[in-house]
């Protein structure tokens, strides 16, 4: 796991470290799941997004706690790692509060989602799910091939997004429909945004990860 930033041993604390986050980006992608079938398949809500977005929020607190352990215990040993996880932890815990965020974004639209914006975001979003699997390989295997790979899909697929939030604006919509699929958008494309931060941190150097960060 990691050896780039491990070297030969690494400490039990940070494994522990890295299970964590491998679990919050679990449960962010079941969140993303529950919440995209009730935006975009008009399924009721059937899980409460707020308590599985709690765990995710848990799951930062513990990774920062069990690094300052480590660090205490032992500073010499595993800090790049160390530095990696305590820098990287806030966009697992991002993700969780986007995918809970399109939730609460279906209950503004007063109508079914249907019809071509309806469409064209869910072809974007299903091209985005799989990045998910794909991030955790990535991390938690140091494999810069897959992680390359997120980084030039979120390219691609931010100004897709961006051009549908333009055209959702010169449509014809219903003022709460605009909110719901323009909003939409946006939180998937900052999803798909911490993903690829996620993946910077196996291309890049530590001074470099998170290189192109959106700031909107």
């Amino acid at each position: 796991m990691l050896s780039r930033l491990f070297g030969p041993s690494q400490s039990k604390l940070i494994e522990l470290a890295f299970r964590d986050v491998s679990e919050m980006l679990q449960q962010s992608a079941k969140m993303l799941d529950h919440a995209l079938a009730t935006l975009l398949d008009n399924q009721p809500l059937e899980v409460n997004l707020d308590q599985m977005d709690d765990t995710v929020d848990l799951g930062e607190r513990m990774v920062r706690r069990t690094v300052l352990e480590h660090l205490a215990v032992n500073p010499q040993q595993d800090l790049v790692a160390s530095l990696v996880l305590a820098s990287m932890v806030q966009d697992f815990e991002r993700i969780g509060d986007f995918a809970r965020g399109l939730g609460e974004l279906a209950e503004l639209g007063k109508s079914p989602r249907q019809g071509p914006f309806r469409d064209q975001l869910k072809e974007m979003a299903a091209q985005i799910r799989p990045l998910f699997e794909t991030c955790q390989v990535a991390f938690l295997e140091d494999d810069a091939a897959k992680a390359r790979f997120i980084i030039e899909k979120h390219i691609e697929l931010k100004q897709k997004l961006l051009d549908y939030v333009k055209s959702v604006a010169d449509s014809n919509l219903s003022a709460d429909m605009a909110v719901v699929y323009s909003g939409s958008a946006n939180m998937l494309r900052r999803i798909s945004a911490h993903l690829s931060n996620i993946a910077t941190s196996v291309t890049e150097p530590y001074d470099q990860i998170r290189k192109g960060d959106e700031t909107v």
